[in-house]
């Protein structure tokens, strides 16, 4: 990975754990997984529109703490974690997954959210897979 994209990975689980922590100063995010969502990562390489993308779409971030598990939604471009999609209990956290698919390059996660009807969709890079492995073996 070179030094540009891991001093924004650093950045960015910097905010997420920024953001866990406005939300309740009591807790302690222990893991973040970074991710995007709503469309596939290809359609960057294959309509070659990677700034309107990135405009279109947002950051996921995956913040497990001792005692939770927080999904924030935020801007991509930005990296700021803006909104809170749910935090479920550490205990229930086991049905939040649906469904992930690794890649190469790529792997999907599908998440069930509490007050939402479908799932939805997070693409996290090759670079967050280690971080992916340890969320899903800790769920």
């Amino acid at each position: 990975m070179s030094m540009l994209k891991a001093d924004r990975k650093a950045e960015l689980v910097s905010e997420a754990r920024r953001a866990v922590l406005r939300i309740d100063p009591s807790e302690r995010p222990r893991l973040i997984v970074i991710g995007t969502g709503e469309t596939s990562p290809y359609l960057d390489y294959f309509f070659l529109l990677t700034f309107t993308i990135e405009v279109f779409t947002h950051g996921y971030y995956l913040a497990v703490t001792d005692r939770s598990v927080y999904v924030l939604r935020g801007s991509r471009t930005t990296g700021e974690a803006k909104e809170v999609m749910a935090v479920v209990p550490l205990e229930q956290a086991g049905s939040l997954v649906a469904k992930v698919r690794r890649g190469r390059a790529w792997n999907t996660l599908w998440l069930r959210l509490p007050q939402r009807r479908g799932r939805v969709r997070v693409n996290v890079s090759l670079h967050s897979r280690p971080e992916l492995d340890r969320f899903l073996a800790r769920l």
